[in-house]
């Protein structure tokens, strides 16, 4: 005859194993359910594709190159050295810039312009923005990273073969400056005149490696 305690351990083991079935049961009901659904059907005839074909179906265009945006952490910084600092004026100069020196490039589009260094050493002031672009390569369309290099130099070091109107820029509003025969730089926008005083000035342009 079993004892109390036998009996009460096959009573804990069967309500288990039912419970266990119970549950397996319902399981393989929401799989069968899932794996009728639409959803399934799509990757069910995915995976099918791949297996016949493999993956050279598959033309993943390049991705657009991103550009190391951190003008939430520089803009501050610059604009606190620079009250009258114009990011908008500063970053569509760059991109007329960019439009000019990449002109030959068929179909060329900007996607965006950042910052992305600011750097201080003593009094120099230098200045690193990144802009997202793309053109016509043959039949494909490549995506470049362009980085744009800007100093805070005294206009007088300037001379005309160096620096030409649009990479002048007016420290008063950020507009393009004009330089004028007889030395001086002066704003077409504001009429602000700069003799003597440093501005903003773009000393490089070239594709990101």
């Amino acid at each position: 005859m079993l004892s109390t305690a036998l009996l009460i351990k096959i009573i804990i083991i069967a309500a288990v194993v039912i419970t266990v079935a119970a549950v397996v049961v319902v399981a393989v009901r929401f799989v069968k359910r899932a794996a009728s659904s639409a959803e399934a059907q799509v990757v069910k005839e995915f995976v099918n594709i791949v297996s016949e074909n493999g993956m050279d179906f598959i033309s993943e265009p390049e991705h657009p190159k991103l550009v190391s945006n951190m003008n939430r952490i520089y803009l501050p910084k610059i604009e606190k050295d620079f009250p009258d600092f114009n990011w908008d004026e500063i970053r569509r100069m760059i991109e007329k810039e960019i439009t000019d020196k990449f002109s030959d490039k068929q179909g060329f589009e900007i996607d965006e312009t950042a910052v992305s260094r600011y750097e201080k050493s003593g009094q120099n002031r230098k200045l690193t923005c990144e802009t997202a672009a793309s053109y016509d390569d043959g039949e494909m369309k490549k995506y470049t990273c362009i980085q744009s290099f800007l100093s805070y130099i005294n206009s007088k070091s300037l001379d005309g073969e160096q620096a030409g109107p649009q990479a002048l820029i007016c420290p008063s509003c950020g507009a393009p400056l004009t330089r004028f025969d007889n030395g001086d730089v002066r704003c077409e926008f504001c009429n602000t005149v700069v003799v003597g005083e440093k501005i903003w000035q773009i000393t490089e342009i070239k594709e990101k490696p």
